[in-house]
């Protein structure tokens, strides 16, 4: 049995050269965006039929009429080819199956030397296929679908399913279809049986009228079954789902967000641990909190709430000033200022209790690191939703959330295993102090980027990006002094000596420090570009000469709306208005690039700083699209006459931010930023939209790609 995982991730084309490229394409348009949950296949129209053949047998025709330039993939292709085309029937007791599938048509053979030349087998222009189906009650409804997938020498459509119903009577036929000759049969079987939850009309017994069309933004891909009778087929196996939690949480631990929990993991178990058995102890109930949290979290909120409300905590006011809070407070706590510390007679009350309190001390911190990670996991677990909740059963998302918190659990339970043993070295002196007062300083770092996202999203102008880097030089040049032994806080003693270790950590935190001064003066400063705030200055960068001058500025005219709200990086024509930028790309008959962002999104910010700025990606947006950033977060308050209430979010459309976050949600199926979609004119993709990646060559092939399709379709 072919497995799912090469039904999903491998696919032909009839030209060699473009084969890998297509395979990377389809892969991370499966992982990035969940648009492909359901998908209308534009390139292909099937009609059905049925031809009497006998008082009680019939033969059911499908036939496939193909773009010109397309082609559709035959239903028998060997173990580790490209996706098949397959045909599902319901299981009744009112027919019985009689035989194979059996094709004919406009047909193709060709060896593949990429599949280890195994030979292919597709059918250009049309395509038949017929089932022989015998009646067993006077009449008999016969339901079903076909999942198959087009080609061309360019591009590949995902997967999609056209659903069917046939109401056939085993009376005397008056009139029969005529079914063409020269049928090509297979040694190999292609019956699946699923349940069909598509909506379909009744059709008379001698013409099959295609079922209604599901939501295009939406493709399912049952697995492949045995031939049988299988009442129910899994889109994805618990197995499959564990890996795809486990893979998004991986991912998910190379996120920014994630990184400030690591010293105040450090710190809290520095101070926790005092027996070394016990530390351990926590700190594997440390990780198992983790997961926890997450599997909770996953099954509650593919129940109960949706993306928007995801998109809303991680970006919300309060969620980001509560951080900010925590971490100062945390921060002046390790230098110092204060200790945090139960009051002595709450000690006296829960001595008795203190394993206990130990326990909601740890999970407590398990929590903390779910809730900063937010913001930089949020695509990650959108994208596990759509996986997980996609076929209703309950036990997905507990086995994808267990996975996923389990990929994030494993590392931070080693963090915390780490200290516990620190705090059992013989000779702990100044040094621990000193660690103390580090991760101090870098609290009270990572505090403002939390306070500068909502700082931009409600446009109060308090830390413009030079602010925040002069606050993050001094912090990190004062470090790298204490470090060093230059400055010292009420707790320190006099060292008799700088150690190799504190001397190496003083000169990366003075050397770090030294590396943002050109900030100041627009240097981008690229791998700082998911923290920093956005700037309007200019940027000390190679690029913006090298790229030719922006065609676009020069020709229009009209006040951009909402100019006076966001910045425009790297010199490009940014639109921040969706209608208005549509209206210039018809008037300039050129493609729309269209880019959901949010103030308070990390990896938006370093695509930005890290990937739009190389020559290549900077020149397609300069020259070749109309460019609109809209930011789903901003709380600019719309007038009243522009407010409305949606029927995707279920809420009012108040904010600016609402109503881009709206055109998202309700296009495209999905919440999650960065998320770049292409569009033509008219408004209609030009290819599957993608989110994050830090790939420049993959961003300029979608780009490309975009291009050529806009391209055609003008021709």
């Amino acid at each position: 049995m072919r497995s799912a995982v090469n039904k999903v991730f491998s696919f032909n084309s009839i030209h060699d050269s473009h084969l890998v490229r297509f395979i990377l394409y389809f892969l991370l348009s499966i992982v990035a965006s969940p648009l492909l949950a359901q998908y209308s296949n534009p390139h292909v129209k099937w009609e059905f039929s049925s031809k009497k053949t006998s008082e009680d047998e019939f033969d059911l025709v499908a036939t496939a009429n193909m773009e010109k330039g397309f082609h559709l993939y035959s239903q028998y292709i060997g173990e580790g080819g490209p996706i098949p085309t397959s045909f599902t029937f319901e299981k009744s007791d009112d027919y019985k199956i009689t035989g194979k599938v059996k094709e004919s048509g406009n047909r193709k053979e060709a060896l593949e030397p990429l599949f280890d030349n195994m030979k292919l087998i597709w059918f250009e222009d049309e395509g038949r296929f017929t089932q022989r189906v015998k009646i067993l009650k006077p009449s008999a409804t016969i339901k079903g679908s076909v999942n198959f997938m087009t080609c061309n020498d360019q591009l590949c459509d995902p997967p999609s399913d056209q659903s069917f119903e046939y109401v056939l009577s085993a009376t005397p036929a008056t009139d029969e279809i005529k079914s063409n000759t020269g049928e090509a049969t297979d040694s190999s079987a292609a019956q699946v049986l699923v349940k069909s939850e598509d909506s379909i009309r009744n059709v008379d017994s001698t013409k099959l009228e295609p079922a209604q069309v599901p939501d295009k933004n939406k493709v399912t891909i049952p697995q492949e079954s045995p031939a049988g009778d299988v009442s129910d087929v899994r889109y994805m196996s618990y197995w499959q789902t564990f890996v795809a939690g486990f893979g998004y949480g991986l991912i998910a631990l190379l996120m920014p967000c994630v990184w400030p929990v690591i010293p105040l993991t450090i710190s809290f178990f520095l101070k926790q641990n005092k027996e070394h058995k016990k530390g351990r102890i926590n700190a594997v109930i440390y990780g198992f909190s983790i997961l926890l949290i997450f599997v909770i979290m996953g099954v509650a909120v593919s129940l109960f709430t949706n993306e928007q409300k995801l998109n809303e905590l991680s970006t919300g006011w309060f969620f980001n000033l509560v951080f900010f809070a925590l971490f100062f407070l945390f921060g002046l706590s390790f230098l110092g200022v204060f200790e945090i510390r139960v009051p002595s007679r709450l000690i006296n009350r829960t001595e008795a209790l203190s394993d206990q309190g130990g326990l909601i001390g740890i999970f407590f911190m398990a929590f903390t690191l779910v809730l900063v990670s937010f913001s930089c996991t949020l695509p990650f677990v959108a994208n596990l939703i759509s996986i997980v909740s996609r076929d209703g059963e309950f036990a997905k998302p507990l086995i994808g959330f267990a996975a996923f918190g389990l990929a994030i659990g494993l590392p931070f339970g080693l963090f915390a295993w780490f200290p516990s043993g620190l705090k059992k070295l013989p000779k702990s002196g100044g040094w621990m102090n000193a660690i103390k007062v580090s991760f101090g300083f870098i609290e009270l770092a990572l505090s403002f980027m939390y306070l500068s996202k909502v700082d931009m999203a409600y446009h109060w102008g308090l830390l413009s990006r030079d602010i925040f880097l002069s606050m993050w030089i001094m912090i990190f040049a004062v470090l790298g002094l204490y470090l060093l032994g230059k400055i010292r806080l009420e707790h320190d003693g006099l060292p008799s000596h700088i150690g190799v270790p504190r001397l190496l950590f003083a000169l990366i935190s003075l050397s770090f420090a030294l590396y943002m001064v050109p900030g100041l003066w627009g240097a981008p400063l690229k791998p700082l570009s998911g923290f920093l705030p956005t700037y309007s200055e200019f940027m000390l960068t190679p690029t913006l000469t090298a790229v030719p001058e922006n065609k676009l500025q020069k020709t229009d005219d009209e006040p951009k709306k909402y100019a006076d709200l966001f910045d425009a990086p790297l010199g490009l024509d940014l639109y921040f208005d969706y209608d208005q930028a549509l209206s210039r790309a018809k008037e300039l008959k050129k493609p729309l690039f269209v880019d959901f962002t949010g103030w308070g999104c990390v990896n938006c910010r370093k695509m930005e700083k890290s990937v739009w700025p190389d020559p290549e990606v900077l020149k397609r947006l300069k020259n070749d699209y109309v460019t609109v950033s809209l930011y789903v977060d901003d709380k600019y308050k719309l007038p009243a006459d522009e407010q409305y209430f949606s029927v995707a979010l279920n809420k009012e459309v108040i904010t600016l931010g609402d109503r881009n976050f709206d055109l998202q949600y309700s296009k495209y199926s999905i919440g999650a930023q960065p998320y770049y979609v292409l569009l033509d004119d008219e408004g209609v993709l030009l290819n599957q939209p993608r989110g994050y990646t830090s790939d420049v060559i993959t961003y300029v092939n979608f780009l490309d790609e975009g291009i050529k399709q806009y391209q055609s379709r003008q021709n």
